[in-house]
């Protein structure tokens, strides 16, 4: 179908129903075909045909709005997908009836949301079977039960807020955080959020030294991260912006221990360690041969360093018998402290 034209009818619609296009929101709205508020409650729309769309969805919104995307044609693996990131999915059935009943509605001037949960209600059925197929599937997304998105959009709680913060984005949402956490701690108590700040930072070196007659050129490029906290290496962190929706009111915003000062001292050092060289260089003397050897590396004034602090958003999961860190922006649990806190199982 055609997307401006089905964004236009939407807009039509929901309009005449009450709801804000484009709302002022708490931080930058997140880039999605169209946003719509309505009773304090944000809701996110974006028209897509693959897995692929889905998965820069779910990027965009991060789990902080109420989430809708439609499709002319859905497979259960976006179906599943969807289901683990809270995102509502129509297909091109479920949207002709919608929109359909949202006409007919405002013929008969009767009250009708066309986001509402009521075509979701009336086929619970469809559902319960639905989830009946997947209870033995053998696969990640066991235990996420697609007729749960009613629940979770009527309970949305609108006080998250948007922190002006640089930060990795949140790809897992809590569910997958406790998921994953489960694999090393029991009797899981509950799960919070840490923002831990890191000193990003990428280098370029472009130099010549020379050593008698020949000209060395040295070049090099290399990047990664500092824990400001503990001084740990990490990788680049990559998918930053400026501000976060926190999806949870449990959160807690580290501050930053190792200073940019310090932090830069160790990135230097590191960088003329791994681009020292060594070189020979062979002459005469009364007949005999001298190989002389020496060390050539960059100086500091050689290397173009950009840094900056970034935070990475962490789950930590506290469980009877201790906590494990799961890394919000991958889902994976981190096998290193982040922190001095922190106790690994």
């Amino acid at each position: 179908m055609n997307r401006q034209i089905l964004l236009d009818l939407l807009t039509n619609i929901l309009s005449s129903q009450g709801y804000e296009v484009d709302p002022l929101i708490r931080g930058t709205s997140p880039r999605t075909d169209l946003v719509v508020a309505k009773d304090g409650g944000v809701t996110c729309i974006q028209y897509g045909g693959t897995e692929t769309d889905l998965r820069y969805f779910a990027d965009a919104v991060q789990g902080a709005y109420d989430a809708l995307f439609i499709s002319d044609e859905t497979t259960d693996q976006m179906a599943r997908f969807a289901d683990r990131y809270n995102i509502r999915m129509w297909d091109r059935a479920e949207l002709e009836i919608r929109i359909g009943k949202a006409m007919l509605a405002e013929a008969e001037d009767a009250g009708y949301d066309l986001l509402g949960q009521e075509y979701r209600k009336s086929h619970e059925y469809e559902h319960q079977e639905y989830q009946k197929s997947r209870e033995h599937e053998p696969n990640e997304y066991q235990g996420y039960s697609t007729g749960r998105m009613q629940e979770i959009v009527e309970t949305v709680d609108d006080s998250r807020d948007v922190l002006q913060l640089r930060c990795a984005a949140i790809r897992a949402d809590e569910r997958r955080a406790i998921a994953t956490a489960k694999g090393f701690v029991s009797g899981i108590t509950g799960a919070a959020i840490e923002f831990v700040p890191f000193w990003n930072y990428s280098y370029v070196i472009d130099t010549h030294r020379q050593y008698r007659a020949k000209t060395i050129h040295i070049a090099a490029e290399g990047s990664g991260a500092i824990n400001a906290l503990n001084r740990e290496k990490h990788e680049y962190l990559q998918d930053v912006s400026d501000s976060i929706s926190v999806p949870c009111q449990d959160y807690e915003i580290k501050s930053p221990t190792v200073t940019k000062v310090e932090a830069r001292e160790g990135i230097l050092n590191d960088a003329i360690e791994s681009n020292t060289r060594n070189t020979a260089s062979t002459s005469t003397s009364g007949g005999a041969i001298v190989t002389e050897h020496r060390t050539v590396r960059p100086l500091a004034k050689d290397i173009d360093l950009d840094m900056d602090i970034v935070y990475l958003p962490v789950w930590k999961v506290k469980g009877m018998n201790g906590s494990i860190m799961i890394d919000a922006h991958d889902g994976n649990a981190i096998t290193t402290p982040v922190d001095d806190d922190v106790e690994f199982l």
